[in-house]
């Protein structure tokens, strides 16, 4: 296995690596921006050959301070024929996969900073069998992501939208607590729109919690309900609330999405997918061998 370092300045060879796309690129990048965007659309040729694979963290934060931007993200849309865009929680890897051929790994986002301004470091990789390995890492990061399609997009661009005009209006009237509270109501909405978007046009919560409990196990090998509940909420803290519990005739039974948690165990389980071994309150979930 060769490696190249990709160091500043780094808009060159990463232009160069693009241009090399013959078929399919996969991107993991928590931050994008219209400027990424343009000079990542602009160094592939013929883009309509291209299925593109992009993983983000498409957050209410990072919408809000306009880091993670629906415009940027609906250019790839208008830019490649074949698009899936997912949105993952806490995730801060930046890979760039092309093919099956190269994979730069780097500190460097696609933003207008990461590609061109910023001081960043990278290694390309080239052998072919690591390449492969890394390719379906961050295709398994995204399966487990929230899917962000054209249309949800469009509708937290025009939410976006509106928080940048009361950020506007704000900075002009800093004591303006009506625009304090539209700004708030903005940011509610779009948090609203993105956990409504994950359960409906996605996955169910039992599918979610299903498929996060079978990568875990694939990488950890053995794990018991406490531990299985501590990654889960980790990776999916937006739909992991401590504060919603089951109440059943009056009565609090625990936490409501690790209850989702548990049935997603039990259905996969009856599945004879997984299986579980050891003493209740103690118990190792581990998947079936075939």
């Amino acid at each position: 296995m060769s490696l190249q370092l990709f160091k500043s300045p780094f808009e060159k060879d990463f232009r160069i690596l693009l241009g090399k796309t013959k078929r399919e690129l996969t991107i993991s990048s928590p931050y994008i921006n219209e400027s990424g965007i343009n000079i990542f659309s602009n160094s592939i040729q013929d883009k309509s050959k291209i299925k593109l694979s992009v993983l983000t963290n498409f957050s209410v934060r990072n919408i809000i301070d306009d880091i993670t931007q629906p415009s940027a993200l609906l250019k790839i849309y208008d830019d490649f024929k074949e698009t899936n865009i997912s949105s993952l929680a806490k995730l801060h890897a930046k890979v760039y996969v092309v093919d099956e051929t190269f994979a730069v790994i780097t500190s460097a986002n696609l933003t207008y900073g990461g590609i061109k301004s910023n001081f960043e470091y990278g290694v390309l990789i080239d052998d072919t069998k690591t390449v492969k390995l890394v390719k379906q890492d961050i295709l398994d990061y995204a399966n487990l992501g929230n899917i962000i399609d054209k249309i949800f997009l469009n509708k937290i661009y025009d939410e976006s939208k509106k928080i940048k005009k009361i950020k506007t209006e704000r900075d002009k009237s800093l004591k303006n607590t009506d625009l304090a509270k539209l700004l708030s109501q903005s940011e509610q909405k779009i948090n609203v729109e993105l956990l409504e978007n994950r359960v409906t046009k996605g996955k169910t919560i039992n599918g979610i919690f299903s498929d996060t409990i079978i990568y875990l196990l694939s990488k950890y090998g053995s794990l018991t309900t406490e531990e299985l509940n501590n990654h889960i909420q980790a990776i999916h803290s937006d739909i992991c609330d401590d504060t919603t519990d089951r109440i059943i005739n009056g009565q609090h039974f625990g936490k409501l999405w690790k209850h989702s948690v548990r049935n997603a165990q039990f259905s996969l389980k009856k599945k004879r997918l997984i299986n579980n071994q050891g003493r209740r309150g103690n118990q190792k979930w581990f998947l079936n061998s075939n």
